[in-house]
């Protein structure tokens, strides 16, 4: 039953065809019922501003405007509310042609501006930027200090490769060396025995045709002394083992010599150039011993004195007789011209090498971790340092407790091999070029330990050059 209203403002019943009843206006204001199709009340305005329900197909309520002001719900696919504005200024989730700034999204929903045809900004996004702010000139600055040490890093890998093909050029060249010394001694020692056997049996020789002379001419008497002082020139005397002779002391046919029993090593150098090529590997093997505990050291610039200059590969350190601006910090010495190697070591066994060349003044060797690096000090054992030092005056010495030792050499060594035992509690040095033994200390070790270089002063330019860490290794 649905409510109407005549003329006289009477209601009375009326059946829509679904029997819902719905809100409707008669011209005389008075409320009738109605039923739209889908049974959902929705509002909606007659021309006399009663709201009437209405429904969008989604069943979701937006908003909506009649052209009497009156706002009315709907809904747009997405669920999603706009604004948006009929020709009375209501609004509505959209842009008007009044400068109404609307939102709207993108599928992403990140919101960008886009203007519309009236340059009234909207929010809008596009798929691929996210709104950010962009320094160009400090992306290009970084570009600029990556190209910097990419460029640097590439320096740094010739120099090595350099550094490396020639030290591999010593190495090989130390032992095509020392091969060739072995070379020669082995043909040296086989001619000295092939002449040693050409005399020997030259004599036999000498004498085996004597005595055919001598029985041709029918002459027996030979005489004990002759047989005597034959077998005393050709066993004896002449202290040839490879020659074994038989004689008698009478005289005559029967009792001459037993030449049967003299007989002659064929290959008296068998085995010489197997005994020289087995001591060439024992020594070779005594040097793949050493290298096998060889390290890679690095210097440790923030260890170094103001007055040293460490290279930008970490392996070469030099005097510069001059204080440099560097940062102070508790692991830099500030008094004596040192700088520590970056490793350290607290167990095992451990070799390198260092290229003195034609300096005439350094120090080298092992320092403890905890050492005191302000002030002055005794470079010794008892402060936690094990070196060994070449003085200006051309002095070697090993910086041992309380007084130094003074080391003899035969021969400068051009560059000098340390060996750490930090078990054993040894500190080795060497001739890294002969492989002879400089000096070693003895002690007992519970600190960490460093590797430690001083360059020397510059001696008005006499001692410019730099120490230089080995990367590869040449005592053979």
């Amino acid at each position: 039953m649905i409510p109407w209203c005549n003329p006289l403002g009477v209601t009375i019943p009326w059946c829509n065809p679904l029997d819902v009843m719905i809100p409707w206006c008669n011209p005389l204001d008075v409320m009738i019922p109605w039923c739209n199709p889908l049974d959902v009340m929705i509002p909606w305005c007659n021309t006399l501003d009663v709201m009437i329900p209405l429904c969008n197909p989604l069943g979701v309520m937006i908003p909506w405007c009649n052209p009497l002001d009156v706002m009315i719900p709907w809904c747009n696919p997405l669920d999603v509310m706009i604004p948006w504005c009929n020709p009375l200024d209501v609004m509505i989730p959209w842009c008007n042609p009044l400068d109404v700034m609307i939102p709207l999204c993108n599928p992403l929903d990140v919101m960008i501006p886009l203007c519309n045809l009236l340059d009234v900004m909207i929010p809008w996004c596009n798929l691929f930027l996210q709104p950010q702010v962009v320094d160009i000139d400090q992306m290009i600055q970084e570009r600029l200090k990556k190209v910097d040490r990419l460029r640097h890093s590439l320096q740094l890998l010739k120099n090595s490769c350099v550094r490396e093909v020639r030290e591999s050029q010593k190495v090989f060249s130390a032992l095509v060396d020392s091969m060739e010394k072995s070379h020669k001694a082995v043909v040296t020692a086989i001619e000295e025995r092939q002449g040693e056997e050409e005399r020997v049996v030259e004599k036999l020789v000498k004498e085996l045709e004597q005595e055919i002379q001598q029985l041709r001419n029918g002459d027996t008497d030979l005489g004990p002394c002759h047989s005597q002082q034959s077998h005393d020139e050709l066993c004896g005397g002449g202290g040839q083992k490879s020659v074994a002779v038989s004689t008698t002391s009478t005289t005559g046919y029967s009792e001459r010599r037993d030449w049967s029993k003299v007989s002659m090593e064929t290959d008296p150098c068998m085995g010489v150039t197997r005994r020289a090529v087995s001591d060439l590997m024992d020594m070779v093997k005594g040097e793949l011993r050493r290298l096998s505990r060889a390290v890679d050291i690095s210097l440790s610039p923030k260890t170094a004195h103001a007055f040293l200059s460490v290279s930008d590969d970490r392996k070469q350190v030099r005097h510069t007789d001059k204080h440099q601006e560097v940062p102070d910090n508790p692991k830099r010495f500030d008094r004596v011209a040192n700088v520590l190697g970056r490793e350290s070591f607290s167990s095992g066994r451990f070799y390198w090498e260092v290229e003195v060349g034609e300096k005439i003044e350094w120090n080298l060797g092992v320092a403890r971790q905890s050492i005191n690096r302000k002030g002055k000090f005794t470079v010794s054992p008892a402060n936690g340092f094990w070196t060994l030092s070449l003085k200006s005056g051309g002095q070697y010495v090993a910086n041992t407790s309380p007084i130094v030792t003074p080391v003899g050499l035969e021969q400068k060594p051009r560059k000098v091999g340390v060996f750490l035992d930090y078990v054993e509690g040894r500190v080795s040095f060497y001739c890294a070029e002969t492989g002879v033994h400089i000096h070693t200390f003895t002690d007992s070790f519970t600190d960490r330990l460093h590797p430690l270089f001083s360059p020397g002063r510059q001696h008005g330019g006499r001692n410019i050059a730099p120490l230089i860490i080995s990367t590869s290794f040449c005592s053979i």
